[in-house]
């Protein structure tokens, strides 16, 4: 059977530096090359994405912001975009912001991506900033008007704090009044021990949707194999065909896996990738997934 396949990269298919290993790296560009149907889903941008990733030939689109965008790697053109809508964001951050907490505002602009900013109200933020500086991130924009970036599409507002429970509280106050029109993740940032985040964005911008859009245009028999280590990562294991978790996997994406690989240290990812595909590519070998494990 024909396959399409989907990783996570924080991780899942990067290591615990948030690096591609160069074990991984070859390995996918000899995959590529061999014309597997790979591709990534990440809540990263597409310029973090290209950073890490370089000239590798991906040929189907990315998934960035957790489903906002599909966007070609090369051009880093974007194909499908989900935004809040201006009065559904401009709502959500006034929430934000009557807590006290600032966020950061992912947006399309028309012509490039920006991430707009204004004040760094404690010390995650001023970490992510300086981060994102350190990379050469070109969408970093600072301004005295913040509310009004929300005119752009926004596909993501995001903040993070020190303080668990006001961010899970702010989390729950917003399920709560928009329900189904959001799509929330809170997450401790794994590169930032005791950052807490919530990302926010229209439901329509999720990983799984993206996923199966990505299968009606480019693989519509396709059967869906996807690979996840964290909460925004569930519902896209829950909706692919096959499930696979890395070892380090929160225990709610582990208990929806088909497989349970290695960590996301021993280039567990991309050995099950060539595994599989030999295993597809061979009219010897069984083509079912077991056997690439």
């Amino acid at each position: 059977m024909h396959r399409l396949y989907l990783s996570d990269l924080d991780g899942t298919l990067l290591n615990s530096a948030g690096e591609v290993s160069e074990r991984t790296r070859q390995g996918l560009e000899e995959l590529l090359q061999e014309g597997l149907p790979f591709t990534v889903a990440s809540a990263r941008s597409h310029f973090s994405i290209r950073k890490l990733f370089g000239d590798l030939e991906f040929t189907l689109p990315i998934i960035e912001f957790n489903g906002a965008f599909l966007t070609d790697y090369r051009t880093g053109r974007h194909l499908e975009v989900y935004a809040l809508g201006r009065a559904l964001g401009e709502e959500v951050f006034d929430r934000i912001t009557r807590t006290g907490l600032r966020p950061f505002v992912c947006s399309y602009d028309g012509r490039e991506d920006c991430l707009h900013y204004d004040e760094l109200v404690n010390a995650g933020m001023v970490w992510y900033e300086a981060r994102r500086r350190a990379a050469g991130d070109p969408r970093l924009r600072r301004t005295a008007r913040l509310r009004d970036t929300l005119a752009e599409q926004v596909v993501s507002l995001t903040v993070m704090a020190p303080d668990r429970p006001r961010v899970e509280a702010l989390r729950d106050e917003l399920a709560e009044t928009y329900g189904e029109q959001l799509q929330l993740f809170c997450y401790e940032n794994e590169y930032s021990p005791g950052n807490w985040w919530l990302t926010i964005h229209h439901a329509a911008a999720s990983k799984h949707i993206a996923m199966r859009r990505l299968r009606e245009a480019h693989a519509p028999s396709a059967e869906l194999v996807a690979f996840g280590d964290n909460v925004n990562d569930l519902l896209m294991l829950e909706h692919a065909d096959v499930a696979v978790a890395v070892a380090n996997a929160v225990e709610p994406v582990r208990a929806v896996a088909d497989h349970v690989i290695g960590t996301n240290d021993e280039d567990s990812v991309v050995a099950f990738l060539e595994a599989a595909h030999r295993s597809e590519a061979s009219p010897s070998r069984a083509p079912a997934l077991d056997a690439a494990l």
